[in-house]
């Protein structure tokens, strides 16, 4: 068997441990605080956009509801239209046959 003749050294003295332990513990730590960070910034984004979202629909729903009353009131006023001039209309064919009958009565 063979024999060393110098006794290996230890990989790393004791401040080498300590200042690599407080690199490794240091740099989870900024780990853990940007994943925090970003973690609620990511939240905040998710609570805005829904809040908008929110809004948004609301005012998307009341717009449409607007627009449907403009639309039927439109409607309303086209119809009341159309049965004024089909009155109208009848009323002037009706004339029309009175006096078309009063220039034959007239004439004879």
């Amino acid at each position: 068997m063979a024999t060393l003749s110098v006794k290996p050294s230890r990989r790393f003295q004791l401040p080498d441990w300590h200042t690599n332990s407080y690199l490794l513990s240091t740099n989870a730590q900024l780990q853990r605080d940007a994943s925090h960070q970003i973690r609620q910034e990511a939240r905040v984004l998710r609570n805005e956009t829904n809040n908008q979202t929110i809004w948004d629909e609301h005012d998307n729903r009341t717009r449409l509801v607007e627009r449907i009353d403009t639309v039927n009131r439109w409607k309303e006023m086209l119809d009341k239209c159309l049965t004024d001039l089909d009155a109208e209309i009848d009323a002037l064919t009706q004339r029309r046959g009175f006096t078309i009958l009063a220039r034959l009565f007239s004439n004879s």
